[in-house]
């Protein structure tokens, strides 16, 4: 595996073997644990901060857009990082407006956010996409952007507008 072989770790050697088989047993084991919560966590709560929950997530997601928006249009492949972790807020909110939402006009409103999420967060992961394929990576030889149309050169800004795709 690349990340074994290639990415440093701490002593500058690549990432423990142990530390991957750690995350892996935890995805193992969120997933009984995901059950249990589902059958044994009451029907409703009452939280003390609730507003703040929810401005603290929705000001989150406000900086990531605004990340994401301005590293996109200056800095190439930066923006990819804050446009996935921008689009992983968005639809975590929006599955939480959904189910934390009363009956009726709630949820109604709930669901109309709902399709306004997913549509933010499908637009941050096509910048994220568009701006991790536009820089080339790894060393290499590389063409000069007057042999490729279109080519990323340094200094240029990542395409995320452009109407085509190749």
């Amino acid at each position: 595996m690349m990340l074994l072989d290639k990415a440093p770790g701490r002593d500058g050697g690549p990432v423990s073997r142990w530390l991957v088989l750690v995350i892996a047993v935890s995805a193992v084991i969120l997933l009984p644990w995901a059950g249990y919560l589902a059958v044994s966590l009451p029907a409703s709560v009452s939280a003390r901060h609730w507003p703040l929950a929810w401005a603290g997530l929705d000001g989150a997601e406000a900086v990531g857009l605004a990340a994401t928006a301005w590293l996109a249009a200056r800095h190439g492949r930066r923006a990819a990082f804050p446009a996935v972790v921008t689009a992983t807020l968005l639809l975590a909110d929006a599955w939480f407006d959904v189910c934390t939402a009363p009956a009726g006009g709630p949820l109604a409103m709930a669901l109309a956010g709902l399709g306004l999420e997913i549509a933010e967060a499908a637009g941050c992961l096509a910048i994220a996409v568009v701006a991790w394929r536009a820089v080339p990576c790894g060393p290499g030889p590389q063409r000069r952007s007057s042999q490729r149309p279109g080519a990323w050169r340094p200094g240029a800004q990542v395409p995320v507008l452009r109407g085509s795709a190749r």
